[in-house]
């Protein structure tokens, strides 16, 4: 132990005198003979492999902690990343010192994406450790249910919301989460938003909403959105009628009014986020052979290995890299059964060194909904692999959204009968129309249904962010968006001071913008698109398979190999032809679904929208 903390010091050490040299490099002119690029240049090389080690260390930190959740373990990782934080504000210090005239764009990028101002070390402490709480208090909260038995997220409360019809059970947990999870973490979320506004600031930005607006390049990123928002509204109202009046037969009219907003308790998962577990009394046409494989993965035994092999297995056909060895030994691909206390929400991870990419995940035999998790997790790991030739600061997806609609393309991709069908799990599948719409609302329940649900969420932080709403009605405002966009709304009351309920949400309490997730649904439909062309496919895109074909994948290793080396636009375009995000490839796939809808509704006498 003590030649590791030894060589570790003097690794830090060489760093420190590395930076000295720069510094006094750059502020006395320069190398003699050496042009200021040059200089620049020098500089990178040495950030890209000192940034790299530091992440690498910080990141194995926190996966140690997320595996295994002890104090000691967060200590470790918070000091890691406060190391990391440090030396960003020690490289923007640097990089401001240069004289950016005449160098190159791609230079000029490199350096546009070094480090941060910081705050004091006192306040970098201290936030670090308040998203840390947020992070115990999601992942350790157990829910006691009326019988006695405590029950944690994964799986148990996640099963139970998932498959339970009872509505008062579903609404004691929905609730009792929301009162452990959120009132824990109001307190720790108030000074989360006061530091990382003072962050943002110092940074050039008027708050943190403002920063994570900036990420996407755009002076008409809010305008853009809701464009994009109201080109999907149509189609999203439609499908909440249609789920509105399958929840009224299920629960009764006392629980569920046919002109008001869902009751969010009963939407398929603890946040209604996804509806995919509604898709059994959703289905369109059940007497049709069903196109989700559960029975058929049992008696093929597609256990967690399985479907992670099966997974490999998917990217290996498109010609694109197999995870390594080391995926298999240091991942956590199913809950550990030692007592540990974990983070089960499933996540990819890049050590940041081009050899260590892992998954955390607390993965369930025999289930579908996972499988096409795992294909999506390897979808960011698939990301991670192609770009890892490039310096760290382009180590990233083009922008947020790129990185999700890779994996939700995949996931997209692996549920489609064709592919099912190649994997023994669909016998006898013939496609015809009606299958078609089975399969469009299944994926519905997982696309059409998140976008308000993603937008609201960011919309909400941005007006905190920016001081718009008073800290008394942060919880009130929620709640308010959430009705108004969303269409969902609390069966109980929700205004006690003490409630923050956005926060019982995992990427709210760790620190994750939740537009990537908009505009990856309307991203992956353009990949899609561009994809399917390539590969040869004729017909309707919703029958699109472009498993197995080189061809795409090789068109898709190409953009994913830029990793943020271009801007987004630019990125996009190399892969779908256009420089915008456009909802036309989306609606697209799903217009036998809309017309469905809204021919179901008007026979119903279901008015879309709501009180």
């Amino acid at each position: 132990t003590k030649l590791i903390l030894l060589d570790s010091l003097l690794q830090e050490n060489k760093m420190i005198l590395r930076y000295k040299i720069l510094v006094i490099s750059i502020l006395c002119g320069g190398i003699r003979g050496s042009p200021e690029e040059d200089k620049a240049k020098e500089f990178l090389q040495t950030y890209d492999k000192d940034y790299g080690r530091l992440l690498n260390q910080a990141t194995v930190a926190q996966w140690n902690y997320d595996t295994n959740i002890t104090s000691e373990n967060s200590q470790v990782a918070q000091d890691s990343w406060l190391k990391v934080t440090n030396y960003q504000a020690e490289a923007f210090d640097i990089v401001s010192q240069f004289n950016q005239t005449g160098f190159s764009e791609d230079i000029k990028r490199q350096l546009k994406k070094v480090g941060q101002k910081s705050l004091s070390e006192d306040l970098m402490t201290e936030l670090t450790r308040t998203i840390s709480k947020m992070g115990d208090n999601y992942g350790s909260t157990k829910v006691c249910l009326p019988g006695g038995k405590c029950e944690g997220l994964e799986p148990g409360l996640t099963d139970l919301m998932a498959e339970s019809t009872d509505y008062d059970l579903r609404l004691f947990i929905w609730d009792e989460w929301r009162n452990k999870v959120g009132r824990a973490n109001r307190p720790l979320y108030e000074r989360y938003v006061e530091l990382k506004n003072q962050l943002a600031v110092l940074n050039g930005h008027d708050d943190l909403g403002d920063e994570w607006r900036d990420r996407y390049e755009s002076d008409t990123f809010t305008e853009d959105v809701m464009t994009l928002y109201r080109d999907m509204e149509p189609l999203y109202k439609e499908l909440h009628a249609y789920i509105r009046r399958k929840l009224y037969e299920t629960y009764g009219e006392e629980h569920v009014d046919l002109k008001g907003p869902l009751p969010a308790h009963l939407l398929g998962d603890m946040w209604g986020r996804f509806w995919n577990n509604l898709y059994s009394m959703a289905t369109p046409f059940p007497d049709k052979p069903p196109i989700v494989p559960t029975e058929a993965m049992k008696k093929q035994n597609f256990t967690a290995l399985k479907m992670f092999q099966t997974g490999d297995n998917f990217y290996a056909g498109l010609g694109l890299i197999r995870v390594p060895e080391t995926f298999w030994t240091l991942s956590m691909l199913e809950k550990p059964d030692d007592g540990r206390e974990v983070i089960c929400h499933a996540t990819a991870w890049d050590f940041y060194d081009g050899e260590d990419y892992r998954i955390r995940m607390c993965t369930r035999d025999y289930n579908f909904e996972d499988l096409q998790t795992i294909h999506h997790e390897l979808g960011h790991v698939q990301y991670f692999q192609k770009y890892s030739i490039q310096p760290q600061v382009f180590r990233d997806g083009a922008n947020d959204g790129f990185h999700e609609a890779i994996g939700e393309l995949m996931a997209l991709v692996s549920s489609t009968p064709s592919y099912l069908s190649q994997l023994g799990l669909l016998d006898g599948y013939e496609p015809d129309d009606q299958q078609d719409l089975n399969f469009l609302m299944s994926q519905a329940l997982i696309t059409v249904s998140t976008i308000p649900f993603h937008l609201v969420y960011d919309a909400w932080r941005w007006n905190i962010f920016s001081g718009k709403v008073p800290l008394e009605e942060w919880n009130s405002e929620f709640w308010r968006l959430k009705k108004e966009i969303v269409g969902v709304a609390p069966a109980n009351d929700r205004s006690n001071q003490l409630n923050l309920d956005g926060t019982a949400l995992f990427h709210v309490a760790q620190d994750f913008d939740m537009i990537r997730y908009f505009t990856r649904t309307i991203l992956q439909f353009q990949f899609l698109e561009s994809l399917c062309e390539v590969s040869g496919h004729n017909g309707p895109l919703h029958r699109c398979d472009f498993s197995g074909s080189k061809e795409a994948g090789s068109k898709l290793g190409d953009m994913l190999t830029l990793g943020c080396k271009l801007p987004w636009p630019e990125a996009l375009k190399t892969l779908t032809g256009t420089d915008k995000m456009s909802t036309r490839p989306i609606l697209q796939f799903f217009a036998p679904l809309h017309a469905w809808l809204q021919e179901e509704n008007r026979k119903n006498g279901d008015q879309p929208g709501w009180e």
